[in-house]
């Protein structure tokens, strides 16, 4: 349900996963405009292992306050090169135009987030995810634009981008690809299967790596209802 600012798969560098967990199915990064209905609850949770024997268990659980808006929390835990990290965050979302209704959906999204192991705070980010339909609502093609602040030993602000795209292949089964990066880490792709086994649950099934290091790589299951 949100827009990962950093890169995911830097294995080589001692990361697996970047800050905010939240995107259009969990672990897919670049996000969607669409928000949690009104007064329902959404849950997502995922798993994620990297090549080198890295892995991240994490989960999203979002709200919606109000027609077009929503609040989420999320919580992690990574393990690389065999020492754990765990970090929460929170971030809100707001819809501006609804992609169905008007042809283009625009969204804003903020978050924060937490170094839970040093108690401190580690990022903040500001986003804008844009929706374009395509093919009769059968596929959709998306773009974010975001900042974020990562309190590091650099203490740096960075600009983030993404694009992304999902298409039905079947009446129950979509295909999502993606590309991202920001101006500090390289660029990074995902591709993946969503099978939606009920009409408020999906199952995911993913593979990324970084664009110019094959050997940096990882897959990912995962899982959402809504209720």
């Amino acid at each position: 349900m949100s827009f990962t600012i950093a890169a995911r798969g830097a294995l080589g560098a001692g990361v697996l996963l970047s800050s905010s967990a939240f995107a259009a199915g969990g672990h897919f990064v670049v996000d969607d405009t669409g928000v949690t209905e009104t007064g329902r609850l959404a849950l997502e949770s995922w798993y994620s292992r990297a090549s080198a024997g890295n892995d991240e268990r994490a989960a999203v659980l979002a709200y919606g306050i109000a027609p077009g808006g929503e609040l989420a929390l999320e919580g992690g835990r990574e393990r690389v090169d065999g020492t754990k990290a765990d970090r929460i965050g929170a971030t809100g979302k707001w819809n501006l135009a609804d992609a169905a209704l008007e042809g283009l959906g625009v969204a804003v999204v903020g978050g924060v987030f937490f170094d839970a192991d040093r108690d401190r705070f580690q990022e903040a980010e500001v986003f804008f995810p844009v929706d374009v339909p395509l093919g009769d609502g059968r596929a959709m093609f998306r773009y974010n634009l975001g900042w974020s602040h990562q309190r590091d030993a650099d203490d740096r602000n960075v600009a983030a981008w993404g694009f992304g795209g999902e298409v039905a292949l079947l009446s129950r089964l979509d295909l999502l690809a993606e590309i991202y990066g920001d101006q500090r880490d390289s660029t990074e792709v995902q591709t993946g299967l969503r099978l939606h086994l009920a009409e408020n649950v999906t199952l995911d099934a993913g593979y990324g790596r970084e664009r110019r290091d094959r050997d940096e790589d990882w897959w990912t299951v995962g899982l959402a209802a809504t209720f």
